[in-house]
């Protein structure tokens, strides 16, 4: 309560912010993951899709690019602003409430968890992150000889070697992928 002047009282707002905006603010940094991945899974099915059924390996136009940016663009927003409502309706819901709600922080961390480790296993599964694969390791081994290309024979073939080829096709050096991992392998 604070005077106003002439024996009048008035109160003050609280001073705490009101739920909705709370649960709009915590679940916004797990709600820009989760839209970000779905807008990139949109885009690699449509994507996708264009490649199978439109264009193939033949040369795409090039207004296309803009076009998918922009789509991906309003796929993230779209998906943002959703995902912000839902987590504004929810603050609604319990806005009569005395305290903040501690499941409802941790849902927020536990989300933003999720959705990074989500992220991460799928970079370290295509070898994004982590250990290299033999193949990767072959290919840049090659590569930084200076050789035109590189090949590994079947894995079942019991033989773990690299293969450096020139630009005729022939093979110039073969390593045991052991030697091709090394940063300064012998070239035989």
């Amino acid at each position: 309560m604070i005077r106003a002047g002439f024996g009048r009282t008035r109160k003050l707002a609280s001073p705490v912010m009101k739920r909705r905006y709370v649960y709009a603010l915590l679940f916004a940094p797990p709600s820009l993951l989760a839209s970000f991945i779905a807008a990139l899974a949109l885009l690699g099915a449509i994507a996708g899709a264009l490649w199978l059924f439109v264009y193939g390996d033949e040369a795409w136009p090039a207004a296309l690019g803009p076009v998918l940016t922009v789509a991906f663009g309003v796929t993230w927003a779209v998906a943002f602003a959703a995902l912000l409502r839902a987590a504004y309706r929810a603050g609604m819901r319990v806005e009569g409430a005395a305290r903040l709600d501690r499941r409802a922080v941790m849902g927020s961390v536990g989300a933003t968890a999720a959705v990074l480790l989500l992220f991460a296993g799928y970079q370290w599964r295509v070898g994004n992150i982590g250990p290299q694969s033999e193949g990767v390791r072959c290919v840049e081994f090659c590569r930084d000889k200076g050789f035109a290309a590189s090949g590994m024979p079947p894995r079942n073939a019991g033989a773990a070697t690299c293969s450096c080829f020139d630009a005729q096709g022939r093979e110039v050096v073969k390593v045991p992928i052991g030697e091709a991992a090394r940063p300064e392998a012998p070239v035989r």
